[in-house]
């Protein structure tokens, strides 16, 4: 069995560190997956708050150093900016959402305003459910 060497160079396509500043949708789509970082954040936590109220015997008092934790002033901007983050990642879920799935409906495409305005209402039905259930 006998190999085939080419002589000529492979193309390498020149790739900057700088490739998504070129075109607005680049620097669109950058920026929500850079939201993930602050999703990392509202996980760790709440695995600290989940580990406050384990570790400690005493009943009430892993809840006080958590809410301690949550009163410091960086964690409450960190907190903000996260919500801002994940408000910003569900926009531009939703408005993505009805252009990538193809929902007909007797023989015609689903409008995308439906689904959008749809998602938007499952979205803040479940955060009054939400509200009640943590006010009750």
């Amino acid at each position: 069995m006998s190999v085939t060497i080419s002589k000529r160079k492979k193309y390498v396509r020149p790739m900057t560190a700088t490739w998504w500043q070129k075109l607005d949708f680049y620097k669109a789509y950058m920026v929500r997956e850079a939201t993930s970082i602050f999703a990392v954040w509202f996980c760790i936590v709440l695995l600290y708050g989940v580990l406050c109220l384990a570790s400690n015997p005493v009943p009430g008092l892993g809840i006080i150093d958590f809410i301690g934790f949550l009163r410091n002033p960086i964690v409450v901007f960190l907190n903000i900016i996260t919500l801002i983050a994940t408000l910003y990642h569900t926009a531009t879920y939703f408005v993505m959402t009805p252009k990538v799935m193809n929902i007909i409906v007797k023989n015609e495409r689903l409008p995308h305003h439906l689904l959008r305005n749809a998602l938007w209402a499952v979205t803040a039905v479940i955060s009054v459910i939400a509200l009640i259930l943590v006010y009750m």
